[in-house]
């Protein structure tokens, strides 16, 4: 048997659209399964919608509409529409957003942002089009007089937009996109957990949530009107670069003297750093850096590496707040109390980031969900202003929550409580391209772990702080009730109420007289005369 050639194989290779590896490989993307394939597609369109609202300085207000069509097995066809008051996309681009994978603004942008790779909303039709054959219609008005109206799918082997009508219809008024999807899923209870957690953690947001059926719904008006602060793009830090990063900033940058490119290209490199790093590069320091080749490359990196910068700026994060996650979550738990926590940014291999923590006690209700079963609390996760929902056993707040002892704190299964946890950060350390889990590298462990602690620590002291509360009003009732019984006996003795109101406000037990009535029946002091003192009626008291 005579078997191939190195030609032969060779004319075998052949490249492989992008497009068309997703298709075979869905799950990359977070699709592998029917339960996730609605709040997957709710995600990706909400997010595109949060995005373009918050950077067009508009207040978003958000429609879902989810109805199922038919049945097909244990699978249903839904129709999913997801609307948004937006700035809406120019007609031209529309069939690059939806219908052309890795097309996006944020992939290598130095900055917090929801999503990195330019994938979720093109993936959402890339699904559809394989599991339905259905086409995606997508609206867009950018002035408010003409909507633009593409029905689209993708052509998987070119990764680009197959476009199959398209027409302009009146817009009413109306600014935004609206994207229409049919998908072949099961209809799971993450998807009202998900639009919950995502109205809590952008309390900015007014969402409206038409579901399957009359109960399936949700309305949840914004609670703050103040729009959160735009990240602002930071250059690379020092210690987050590598070789291929430096070589290309190096060949393409304006400076023509290696100290200007060190002080003006990188974050915190301050003049006396800048100066250190070249006095340990042993090759001519006087070459442009676009003539620098790899060993003088390699050797720059490591002096930059060596040398001492400060942490990066945490201009390019924007946190919730302590003020803003507390105003998100106290209307849909109604806890007993809560405390929150904001860590200082940190850095993972010059990547900023930071960690805020919220712990709600004695929660009269909850969000979705069920609680964690090792820690008896239910966890909810969040990165960029964005829930998470699955692969939480590998995630790193799920192992930070565990590690970090809840139970010493006082919350324990008994004390009804939830735990938010929001990462901040700039490329985000995701397990997968999917985005659903933080891989638990040590710089986030650590911070989210402390965070939590910290936290816990506040509620301990409000713990505490009650039990005491609580203790003095025993002892106060036990005082109060002595006394009643005292005065009784006396006043049987005498014939009459001895005292009045003032012998309560001497011995402290003032503010129990009506529980004394009401639960006691000792009605034991008569109307307080006027002008009598508590000296005097202390007297009387001793004298009695």
């Amino acid at each position: 048997m005579t078997g191939k050639t190195a030609r032969d194989l060779a004319s075998e290779m052949k490249e492989i659209p992008f497009s068309e590896f997703i298709a075979a490989n869905p799950h990359l993307v977070g699709f592998e399964s029917p339960l996730k394939t609605i709040p997957m597609s709710i995600h990706e369109l909400v997010t595109n919608s949060l995005d373009a609202c918050e950077s067009a300085g508009i207040l978003p207000e958000v429609w879902v509409d989810l109805k199922a069509m038919d049945e097909k097995g244990r699978l249903k066809r839904y129709r999913l529409i997801v609307r948004d008051n937006g700035p809406g996309i120019p007609p031209k681009n529309i069939p690059h957003v939806f219908g052309k994978l890795l097309y996006g603004s944020k992939f290598g942008v130095r900055k917090q942002s929801r999503g990195q790779q330019g994938i979720g909303v093109s993936a959402v039709v890339l699904v559809s089009q394989i599991k339905t054959g259905e086409h995606t219609t997508v609206k867009s008005s950018i002035d408010g007089r003409t909507a633009h109206v593409y029905e689209l799918t993708m052509e998987v082997n070119r990764n680009a937009a197959l476009i199959h009508r398209k027409y302009k219809e009146k817009a009413g008024g109306w600014r935004g996109v609206e994207a229409r999807v049919v998908l072949e899923a099961q209809f799971t209870a993450k998807i009202r957990e998900y639009l919950e957690l995502t109205a809590a953690i952008n309390p900015h947001l007014t969402l409206h949530y038409d579901g399957v059926d009359e109960k399936d719904g949700l309305e949840v008006e914004r609670r703050t009107d103040t729009l959160p602060p735009q990240p602002v793009e930071t250059k690379p830090h020092p210690l987050g670069i590598d070789y291929g990063l430096l070589g290309r900033m190096a060949a393409h940058t304006r400076h023509k003297r290696l100290y200007d490119f060190l002080k003006g290209e990188f974050d915190r490199m301050r003049p006396e750093a800048a100066r250190n790093a070249i006095r340990s590069c042993s090759f001519d320091v006087d070459k442009p850096p676009s003539t620098l080749g790899r060993q003088e490359l390699m050797e720059l990196l490591e002096a930059m590496r060596s040398v001492e910068v400060p942490p990066p700026s945490a201009d390019c994060l924007s946190p919730v707040g302590e003020d803003v996650l507390v105003r998100g979550v106290v209307g849909r738990l109604r806890p007993e109390f809560m405390e929150a926590v904001t860590r200082r940014p940190s850095a993972m291999r010059g990547q900023p980031f930071l960690v805020e923590a919220i712990i709600a006690y004695g929660c009269e209700a909850d969000i979705g969900g069920s609680p964690d079963p090792v820690t008896g609390v239910s966890i909810h996760r969040f990165v960029n202003r964005v829930p998470l929902l699955f692969s939480e056993s590998s995630d790193v707040i799920l192992k930070a929550a565990r590690d970090a002892g809840l139970g010493r704190y006082g919350v324990i299964p008994e004390s009804r409580s939830h735990l938010f946890v929001h990462i901040a950060g700039v490329n985000i350390p995701y397990t997968s391209e999917s985005k659903e889990a933080v891989k638990p590298v040590d710089e986030y462990y650590d911070e989210v772990k402390l965070a939590i602690q910290e936290c816990g620590r506040k509620v301990s002291k409000r713990i505490r702080q009650a039990r005491q509360a609580e203790e003095s009003l025993i002892k106060g009732r036990r005082k109060a009730l002595i006394h009643s019984l005292l005065l009784r006996e006396i006043n049987r003795f005498a014939g009459r109420k001895v005292a009045d109101g003032a012998y309560a406000e001497a011995f402290g037990f003032e503010g129990l007289l009506e529980e004394m009535v009401d639960r006691f029946g000792l009605d034991v002091l008569r109307p307080r005369r006027q002008g009598k003192s508590v000296e005097e009626v202390e007297d009387a008291a001793t004298a009695a």
